[in-house]
């Protein structure tokens, strides 16, 4: 019987890690960010139009916010790093398809910004698969509210 319990006891414990992993990432396999580490709304728009990201192709701050909270869940400090991409920050900038960023501190708000009117104006905002897959409308409210 305690081997039994043993059994059961794992699958419980494995559920439960699978559970939580599940509670703690989002659509495309990030962290989630927690209140502590996550950007406010306004201060992602006044980065996206500090950077000359606003209007970017004609995708309004609005936008940019949303896509940023699809990528990152607001958090500057997120990161996905996979076989194929090592993605930063809160536009998840991806080091590998844009070697240009070497040096650059991804997780910085401005740099990451920068980083990501640089994306736009070579490929436009769908370089973003949450603006292509439409995720980034789930935040879009936000993005209004955050201006």
């Amino acid at each position: 019987m305690s081997i039994r319990r043993t059994v059961k006891s794992s699958l419980r414990n494995r559920l439960a890690a699978v559970t939580m992993v599940g509670a703690v990432t989002t659509g495309v396999g990030l962290m989630a960010a927690s209140p502590a580490s996550a950007a406010s709304d306004s201060s992602i728009a006044l980065a996206a139009k500090s950077a000359g990201l606003s209007g970017c192709r004609g995708v309004p701050t609005s936008t940019w916010v949303a896509i940023a909270l699809a990528e990152s869940g607001g958090n500057p400090s997120a990161r996905l790093a996979t076989s194929i991409e090592d993605s930063r920050g809160l536009w998840q900038i991806n080091t590998w398809a844009h070697p240009w960023t070497k040096g650059i501190n991804l997780y910085d708000t401005h740099a990451n910004a920068a980083a990501a009117k640089k994306v736009c104006s070579m490929q436009g905002p769908t370089a973003w698969s949450t603006y292509s897959n439409g995720a980034y409308l789930k935040y879009l409210g936000r993005g209004h509210a955050a201006g």
